[in-house]
């Protein structure tokens, strides 16, 4: 099935057999591979009686023995949700321009909150950027903090003061601890930081810092690892970014003083700004809090949703097919 006769009204109304020969042309097609041990001859094995397995056909290799469907060693391997309402969260979160909640996913495919929460995170570790090459050209790169104030009594205000005994804000039994805004947490400490880059007219990469602030020790080897000898990098004037010059060329604007260099036009951070205000959007308008702990998958849906703005929905949706190898097995990875 070519690009051009899929939609997203066709692709959410496929059935489980249709989505399954589909991904088995996209997975293998040169035909059946083992994702055992890579054999390229196996077989089928048709079953004759009703079982609680909902599959008739399967794969035996002929080399190890071992019996495989095309969803094996992906990430809907040993899920008891149906494909066709997988295709379909994966066409909802590559259609989204401002990401979709689990809660809204949960409506509309009609499965339990913690199934559609977890088919989310899934979805969102296929996401992650599988070709980490160097930024090159005009790099822009800037940090910034999501999060937002929690009232009190809220459940996700619990998360936070849980966050803050773990950052050494508060004690253990949940009292404030004497700091410089007397007993006061900066509010900034309510949020996580996040450093990004964004290659003008390219790509973006973004991280979620462990520190609770803007740190050189943290920001400089990121730089060093994700950017080209040759490429220009532009940043605001943290301290954080001035000894970054000795390795590739740098230049910096004073957010205080100006937005654009008067005389240089060119030396802006406007890309990466206007990244961060798509990212605050969907935390404002879809998810509301994101915990620390599970930021690098959010992470990773919004970058793979930027890096592929000049596709189609539909072949947005054909990319992240593409790439579903990899199972996910954790609960909450740390923080």
């Amino acid at each position: 099935m070519s690009t051009e006769s899929l939609s997203f009204q066709k692709i959410i109304r496929w059935t489980d057999d249709e989505c399954r020969a589909y991904y088995e042309r996209l997975r293998w097609p040169n035909g059946p591979v083992c994702p055992h041990c890579g054999g390229v001859e196996p077989y089928k094995i048709t079953r004759k009686t009703r079982t609680k397995n909902v599959l008739k056909t399967i794969y035996k290799c002929r080399a190890c023995r071992k019996q495989f469907t095309v969803t094996v060693g992906t990430i809907f391997e040993d899920s008891h949700i149906p494909l066709s309402k997988w295709f379909a969260a994966i066409m909802l979160m590559c259609s989204s321009k401002k990401s979709i909640s689990a809660h809204q996913l949960h409506r509309l495919l009609e499965i339990s909150y913690p199934s559609a929460w977890y088919m989310c995170h899934r979805v969102r570790e296929a996401m992650a950027d599988k070709t980490p090459f160097p930024l090159e050209g005009v790099v822009e790169a800037d940090a910034t903090f999501l999060g937002g104030k929690v009232r009190r009594g809220h459940p996700v205000y619990h998360e936070r003061i849980q966050d803050e005994i773990s950052l050494g804000l508060r004690r253990k039994d949940g009292s404030l601890k004497a700091g410089p805004r007397k007993g006061q947490p900066h509010p900034r400490t309510l949020k996580a930081p996040v450093l990004g880059m964004v290659e003008r007219g390219g790509k973006v990469r973004t991280f979620a810092l462990n520190a609770n602030d803007e740190t050189a020790s943290e920001i400089r080897p990121l730089l060093r690892a994700n950017l080209a000898p040759t490429a220009h990098l532009i940043t605001d004037a943290h301290g954080a970014y001035r000894a970054i010059k000795k390795y590739v060329r740098h230049d910096s604007v004073n957010h205080q003083v100006e937005y654009v260099n008067a005389d240089r036009p060119d030396i802006h951070t406007q890309n990466i700004e206007g990244y961060w205000s798509l990212m605050k959007r969907a935390v404002i308008g879809a998810y509301h809090h994101v915990n620390r702990g599970y930021l690098p998958m959010y992470l990773s849906e919004w970058q793979f949703r930027w890096n592929a703005r000049h596709a189609s929905d539909v072949e947005r949706f054909e990319a992240l097919a593409a790439q579903t190898q990899g199972r996910l097995t954790w609960y909450q990875k740390d923080a």
